[in-house]
């Protein structure tokens, strides 16, 4: 027999996360009957029906509210076509989300976009527009993570570069730090960006060139002198233009420092 509570919790989470509530609508005890709840369970879900429709409605937004906030521009892009409910409606059903922090919704719902390619056939640069958009948040309000003792404020031979914790450099195949609301669709375009957050918090965004952001990421795993050399570059003319990134450089450091690298597919 199964467990009773556990019954029920699932047919609370189908009631909230199913596309379609018609059948509980129509016959709430039929509902319960069908998920296997007894007959007291039956009953509670037809007299508190207006009530659990209710309940249905503010787990959905609740879940749907951290989406609509941090995605502005794939709302907007989405609300033009009449796909935006049907995106969201899509990524409940699934039911992947399953952490008790209400911050883990956006990054959730944008894991789900990559590895289900919802809508990409007819938006190519769906999944870039949304990581873009979900980048800004994270930046601006991820807490800073602990920095080496050793840093220095100029690199000396063997250092390696270390940026700053907010900061990131990212790759697109799409222009999408040119969208707008009035024109949300980026278009296609090569771009390569530098995120990082200034003194007030706010997201700061640079557009590199390719040998730029190869040197942001290259002088992490290598050393800043090594990387210069690979790009025919003098030692100067690096040092130089990292100092130029301000608060994207946290300093150098002669340690290996492993970073995570967040890309669109990640």
């Amino acid at each position: 027999m199964p467990d009773p509570v556990l019954a029920l919790q699932r047919s609370l989470a189908a009631l909230a996360l199913d596309p379609d509530a018609s059948a509980f609508e129509a016959d709430p005890a039929a509902f319960a009957a069908a998920r296997g709840l007894p007959e007291g369970d039956r009953a509670a879900f037809r007299r508190f029906r207006s009530r659990l429709l209710y309940y249905r409605d503010a787990v959905r937004e609740d879940i749907w509210e951290p989406i609509d906030l941090d995605f502005p521009l794939t709302r907007t892009l989405l609300e033009g076509a009449g796909a935006w409910e049907a995106c969201r409606a899509a990524f409940l059903a699934t039911r992947i989300f399953r952490s008790p922090y209400y911050r883990d919704i956006s990054p959730t719902f944008l894991g789900w976009m990559a590895t289900s390619g919802w809508g990409r056939e007819r938006w190519p640069f769906l999944l870039e527009l949304a990581h873009f958009e979900l980048v800004k948040q994270l930046v601006e309000h991820l807490p800073d993570e602990a920095l080496p003792g050793d840093l220095r404020a100029s690199p000396r031979p063997g250092d390696r570069l270390v940026l700053a914790p907010p900061t990131q450099v990212l790759t697109y195949a799409h222009r999408v730090h040119e969208a707008t609301w009035e024109a949300p669709a980026p278009r296609p375009g090569a771009c390569h960006l530098l995120a990082s957050r200034d003194a007030q918090g706010f997201i700061r965004w640079r557009e590199l060139t390719e040998a730029t952001a190869y040197l942001l990421v290259r002088a992490q795993a290598a050393t800043v002198a090594g990387a210069a050399r690979e790009l025919g570059l003098e030692l100067a003319v690096v040092t130089a233009f990292l100092a130029s990134l301000g608060e994207a450089v946290a300093g150098f450091t002669p340690r290996p420092r492993p970073r995570r690298l967040w890309s669109p597919g990640a």
